[in-house]
């Protein structure tokens, strides 16, 4: 490490077994202090409460991609509350603040209270908006931008047979998953599987070690981490939440959003 103070972190995310999975990376690190959570509460729509929300979702994407999104968010808090974000934050006693707008007043308040040095976003559904964008933020995106820019980008490039999927860090901007690109890497074809739940566990994972990464050094001698420096402006290459007509595609071809024993797997080594 060529730094010796570490970073201080504010981790932006939604809870869930991605979210945990890097949360629990950044702690174990000696290069960044995570020093609070934003929670995201939004479900879909910032006027939406958790019902709402949720029948939206099985309107749009039917339910078996509801199940999936159950699974990986509030059937995890159920099973393991310990593991969740709010659990790890308790361990490590770190105040975490819930809300359903990063922008309000209320909300940019709590994080200048903690004078971080910078805002890590991942498996975050809000736009951060100036005066905190002025702010160092960055995100860990699980698609090799500007590839699949939105909404569950591995799905996507399962359903379009890509041989690779991969993960982008980039500086956040005033539109989703634009901004200088910081670091990404690549998974390759023989290292990835046929579902959705369990790429993004491995991609997330990555995410996480690219940012510590960055954070820890400027300098890197891994072949495998790419670093672009460019920026990717707004564009239409933007994917929303899967349509029940992508979802029964998807399923035709061989892949899967999630598989029990993959499930259970990976929320035991969370």
């Amino acid at each position: 490490m060529q730094q010796s103070s570490k970073k201080r972190l504010v981790f932006c995310t939604y809870s869930s077994v991605y979210s945990s999975i890097v949360l629990k990376k950044l702690l174990e690190s000696d290069a960044v202090e995570v020093v609070a959570i934003i929670s995201s509460t939004r479900v879909i729509n910032l006027q939406y409460g958790f019902v709402k929300g949720a029948l939206a979702q099985i309107k749009l994407s039917g339910w078996r991609y509801a199940s999936y999104l159950f699974m990986v968010t509030d059937l995890f808090s159920w099973l393991t509350r310990s593991k969740t974000i709010h659990g790890l934050a308790k361990k490590h006693s770190l105040p975490v603040f819930n809300s359903s707008d990063i922008n309000s007043v209320e909300a940019v308040h709590f994080i200048e209270s903690k004078q971080p040095d910078y805002l890590l976003a991942a498996h975050f559904n809000q736009l951060v908006k100036k005066p905190l964008l002025n702010r160092m933020c960055i995100n860990i995106h699980p698609s090799l931008l500007p590839a699949y820019k939105g909404v569950d980008p591995v799905f996507y490039a399962l359903l379009d047979k890509q041989k690779s999927v991969g993960v982008t860090l980039h500086k956040m901007a005033e539109s989703f998953d634009t901004g200088e690109t910081l670091l990404q890497k690549k998974l390759a074809r023989g290292e990835m599987t046929d579902s959705v739940f369990s790429n993004n566990c491995r991609l997330f994972a990555m995410g996480a070690e690219l940012a510590i990464h960055h954070l820890a050094s400027e300098k890197t001698n891994n072949e495998d981490i790419n670093r672009a420096g460019s920026v990717e402006g707004e564009d239409k290459n933007y994917d929303s939440w899967p349509s029940r007509e992508k979802l029964i595609k998807f399923r035709q071809q061989g892949n899967r959003l999630i598989r029990l024993k993959q499930y259970w797997q990976e929320i035991h080594n969370v």
